[in-house]
């Protein structure tokens, strides 16, 4: 059983899994779910794909791996304590983690004596697509291909599943199974259109996002943006529109507050400004440190601000 994210990288991720053990079964899973998941999954081999293991759930993770028949491999790029990273070397099958790598330049990296060549274009799609292209080995397997090409199919996978028709669970493992199967993106039936039409969606977001930002500090930030899956763009746009290196994107769900936080200025640790700033209002969040989100309970949105503010002048 193949437990990824359900995003760029995790599906791309997915897909270099799957292609390697072909009978696998593939679920989506999130990090606040993924002991619960790896308890419930009836599989001897477990292959753990793009999950961060959010230091609140560390204990929890690692009593699941103990408590587990099944053999677990494990590829992650989120931050991860070194003592937390000793730890799960020791109990798992296989682990690989690396903070600068995506999930699919490591599980490609792991199976390619395995796999046809041509199974390095998702891994590049992965990497790509979440940021993590600054690798050398992505500078060097890029070069045998056309980049413009490359960038067009992550584009492909990157926006067009921002919309209803391919943003279910179903339709995203359709996705993973054609990747696995040697298809491009572009060959997936409405995903070009899908794309198309987010990229024109996104425009009108921004008109949006531009009439209604607002500051607090070195951050602009959106409430109740028009849609959930452009939480990030909107997030963006949110500091562009304003004027501040830091943007954030609020949306309101049914038990708490989703933060999604992108900066326009580089080194700005969005990572842990998310983590602290929500361990502060008793919420939880983590990520990356070019993109990062955050789950918080209601009524605390103004602290959270105001200590992501203090964290930044720290």
């Amino acid at each position: 059983m193949i437990l990824t994210h359900a995003d760029c990288d995790g599906m791309c991720a997915g897909a270099i899994a799957l292609a390697r053990f072909p009978g696998a079964g593939v679920f989506f899973t999130k990090p606040v779910s993924l002991c619960d998941d790896i308890k419930a999954t009836d599989a001897e081999k477990i292959i753990i794909l793009d999950i961060a293991v959010n230091r609140a759930e560390q204990q929890k993770f690692m009593k699941a791996v103990q408590e587990k028949q099944s053999s677990i491999m494990y590829f992650d790029h989120h931050p991860l304590q070194r003592e937390a990273k000793a730890k799960l070397s020791g109990m798992l099958e296989f682990f690989a983690h690396d903070e600068k790598a995506s999930s699919s330049e490591l599980v490609y990296r792991r199976f390619q004596k395995d796999l046809p060549k041509e199974m390095v274009w998702p891994a590049l799609y992965g990497a790509i697509g979440d940021y993590s292209e600054d690798t050398d080995f992505v500078r060097k397997q890029i070069a045998s291909w056309d980049k413009r090409t490359i960038n067009f199919e992550v584009c492909m996978i990157s926006l067009g599943t921002k919309n209803e028709q391919f943003s279910s669970y179903d339709a995203k493992r359709t996705i993973v199974r054609a990747l696995a199967s040697g298809k491009n993106p572009s060959d997936i039936e409405g995903l070009v259109e899908s794309s198309t039409d987010a990229v024109n969606r996104e425009f009108d977001l921004y008109k949006v996002v531009k009439k209604r930002a607002r500051t607090l500090g070195k951050i602009g930030y959106l409430s109740d943006t028009p849609s959930f899956g452009f939480r990030g763009p909107a997030a963006l746009f949110a500091a562009t529109a304003t004027g501040r290196p830091v943007g954030v994107c609020v949306y309101r769900r049914e038990k708490y507050l989703d933060i999604t936080i992108r900066a326009r200025e580089p080194n700005i640790p969005l990572n842990r400004l998310a983590e602290q700033a929500s361990e502060f209002v008793k919420g939880s969040g983590g990520g990356h440190e070019s993109a990062a989100g955050a789950k918080i309970p209601f009524g605390t949105l103004e602290q959270f601000l105001k200590k992501m503010n203090e964290l930044m002048k720290a």
